[in-house]
This record gives structure tokens, sequence and C-alpha cells, in this order.
């Protein structure tokens, strides 16, 4: 068997590959040979059908399915002897077959690249110092006080305002005939929310209970079905009650409602949630910075991207957002409109994504970086700490191969950066400021001094 390999590019190879007649011959001699003992041709005994009249009835077959596995076993061999890593199914370009000569065929692939790491140290990440303002712990208090507020009737007015909580009936209605879907009744509806088609929560503003309203609205074009995007929309509205909401007091009692950990007390609630906001901030102050080192790594080792890659995840990114669409209440009607957009946006954040896990593999394979199963388990006895989950279940979650693995190249990933992380100049701008201090003081001398 002769092979040629090619590299028009660092993701693309053409593998040419020649297969030998005299293989070709006994295997169709093979193939024809079992078939004789399987076919029944009348006239013939069960065994003793003549080669030619197998080949005259059954040669297109035959060919085909020998040239399928030859020209597979033949392309797996040439990928593990030159240790080729495909991304994608081959494009076959397939030679014709004839008796004495050789047989040909073309393989074009797009592989896994391989990456050139120029520099991994030195470079220079900010971690944002966060900084908490009573405005911020006293809005999330706030939060958390409307997360344990009831509806209660309004008393003493009957006139829908602006944060009130209405309950209506509704109808929606295009050219005289009403849109699938669009009659609701004991509709519940915070005014002030913006949770639906513009204009039509200010419309309600100053209706009295017992009242019907007629009026039109126009849809926006974007984030809408395509049978109501810039169109107009009759609705009827009869507004049925009016609610607003009742918020417990920050007293010790509420502290301890909320069934924290020694939290027992207002005070209690107010260091809970600094210390919430303090670690969320970190925490994502954190992530950026390694988002921003991820991004300097990228420029300083510039990584060429699969096209297969990209798609696959694109799908795959596709797929998480529907489901999280759905799961937030969105007609799989209109989402579905919306997919090709989608691919187009989330086109640049796979590309990235990709790019990123091809460079932190092949940085994990230089620096010997890998994660073993004490890893894993550390991993999730952590996430049942801190999700309540029960750990015997993470486990078996986990038996699944696919989701191993799945997990395993993330811990892996998180390590490379962690060890990058190690490898950078990390600064903050207070350390930003007492460097510049520092550097003043260095280079005055002592004249200027006095």
């Amino acid at each position: 068997m002769k092979t040629t390999i090619e590299a028009p590019d660092p993701i693309h190879r053409t593998i040419s590959v020649e297969l030998p007649w005299p293989m070709l011959a006994e295997e169709l001699d093979r193939e024809y040979r079992d078939l004789a003992k399987k076919v029944e041709i009348r006239g013939f005994r069960k065994g003793k059908v003549p080669k030619p009249v197998l080949r005259q009835r059954f040669s297109e077959k035959v060919n085909a399915d020998v040239l399928g596995r030859l020209i597979q076993e033949a392309y797996e061999a040439v990928l593990i002897q030159n240790k080729i890593q495909p991304v994608a199914v081959p494009e076959l370009e397939h030679g014709k077959l004839k008796e004495g000569e050789p047989y040909k065929f073309v393989a074009k692939v797009e592989v896994q690249p391989e990456v050139e790491i120029k520099t991994l140290s030195g470079f220079q990440v900010k971690i944002e110092k966060p900084e908490i303002s009573e405005e911020m712990i006293s809005e999330e208090i706030e939060r958390l006080r409307l997360s344990r507020s009831v509806l209660v009737p309004v008393d003493g007015r009957d006139v829908a305002e602006d944060g009130d909580t209405v309950i209506i009936d509704y109808e929606a209605s295009m050219n005289g005939e009403m849109l699938e879907g669009g009659k609701k009744e004991d509709h519940q509806l915070e005014l002030g929310s913006e949770s639906t088609v513009p204009g039509f929560e200010d419309e309600i503003v100053g209706m009295k209970v017992g009242d019907r309203k007629e009026f039109d609205l126009k849809f926006p074009e974007e984030n809408f079905p395509e049978d109501v995007a810039g169109k107009d929309v009759h609705f009827s509205v009869v507004l049925k009650a009016l609610k607003q909401r009742e918020l417990p007091e920050l007293d010790d009692e509420f502290a301890k409602d909320l069934g924290e950990d020694g939290v027992e007390t207002a005070d209690d609630v107010r260091a809970m949630v600094e210390r919430r906001l303090r670690e969320g901030l970190e925490s994502k102050a954190e992530k950026d910075a390694k988002t921003e080192l991820i991004d300097k790594l990228l420029e300083a080792n510039p990584v060429p991207v699969p096209p297969a890659l990209v798609e696959r995840r694109k799908v795959s990114m596709l797929q998480e957002l529907q489901t999280m669409l759905q799961f937030q209440g969105m007609n799989p009607d209109q989402i579905s409109e919306n997919t090709d957009k989608m691919l187009e946006d989330l086109a640049p954040r796979a590309e990235k994504e990709v790019a990123t896990a091809i460079l932190l593999n092949a940085i994990a394979d230089k620096e010997g970086i890998d994660v073993k199963q004490e890893d894993l388990d550390a991993h999730l006895q952590d996430v049942s700490a801190k999700s309540g989950e029960n750990l015997a279940r993470l486990k078996a979650l986990y038996d699944d191969p696919n989701r191993a693995a799945e997990l395993k190249a993330t811990l892996r990933h998180d390590k490379v950066v962690d060890h990058l992380m190690n490898l950078s100049n990390i600064g903050s701008d207070e350390h930003k400021e007492q460097e510049e201090v520092e550097e003043d003081k260095d280079d005055q001398t002592p004249g200027d001094s006095q």
C-alpha cells in the first residue's frame, strides 16, 4: 500500500492511498467464496454457483463492500501510523476499480492542529479589589425581603398604579381574528416589570377595577414571533383585582426564617449579605482575570481552529441556549424562528472556546498537567458540600464515561489556567498604586527630598 500525505495548512490533510491489485483480488475472491456458500440461484446447487455467474449478478455489491472495508482499514492505518488526529468525517474521492490495476482513493480531512507554544509566562493580569458599599448591601437585603414577600389585596384604592400586581382577563386579536394563545383569564402581571409587550403595562395604569379597556399596540420587530413582529395587535383588557407586595420587616424573626447557620439577628443578615457580596465579587474578579489571561495567551500563541470543531461547538451551545429559553417560558416556535440568528451570534464565542481548549490541551501536554481520580473525587465532594447534593448520587452520575471525560477535561483546563496564573504578574489597583509610589521613591535623589 502506497501512501502520500499533504498538509495544505495546519488544519487539513490530504491523504492519497494506492491499494495494490493482489490485495484487492484476494479480498474479492474471499468475498465471492463467502457469497457462494450463502446464495441460492435456480439451476445450481447451493455452494456450487460458478464465480462468473456470481460476478454477473453481484459484482456491483461485492465491489462496493470490499472497497468500503479496505478503504476504511487503510484510512485508519494511515491515521495511526502517522499520528493524525481527525476532527471530522473525511471527504472521500473514489477512484475506478479496474482488474489488474491498483485502486486509488483520496481522503481530505480536518485534523487537530499542532500548536506552537511561544510564551507561557510574564503576562500582566489585574485582579480588581471588590468594594462593597452600603447601597449594595441595602439593595441585596431588599431583594431578600422581596423574595419572601406576599401578595395582598390593595386596600382603600381601586385604580391601578405602577408597582401594583394586577389580575386581568385579556384577548389579543389581529384583523378581527383571535391570535393563537391570545386569550387569558386571571392573568397576573406586575406593572412596571416590563415583562410584556412595550406599552401594555402603561395602558393598565389608571384603569379602575371592573373596567374594560380596548387599545392597539405595535409589536417590536425583534424578539417576537414572525406573525406579530412589527404589526398592530388589538387588545381587550378587563381589570379584575389589584394586589401589592407586602415585605417582611428586617428583624430577628426575618433573620431566623432565612434558615442560615449563624444568622439570628438583623445584624447577622447584613453581615451575611456583605460576606456573600464580597465572595461573589472576588470570584468574578478572579474569573475576569483568568479571562484576561486567556485572551493574552491566545494573542501570544495563535491557534489554527478547525471549522468542524467550531460548528460542533456552535450546535452544542445552541442546544444549551434553547433549553434555557424554554425553561424561562419562551415559545418553542419563536426559538426555532431565531435559530439562524442565534448560530450567527454564537460563532465568535464558539471559535474562541475551541481555540482555548486546543491551546490549554497543548499546554497541559507540554507541562505534564493531568487529572487523576483523586482530583475528580475531591471536586465531587466540594460540589456536594456546597450544593447539598448527595455525594453518592453525584458519583453515580459520573460513572458514565462520557460525563467523566467531560469533567476531567474541564478540571484539566482549570489546572492549566491556575498554573499559568502562577506564572503571570498579578496585580490590583491597590498594588499598582503602591508600585507607582515605590517607583517615585526610587527615582528621587537625596537632593530632591530637601
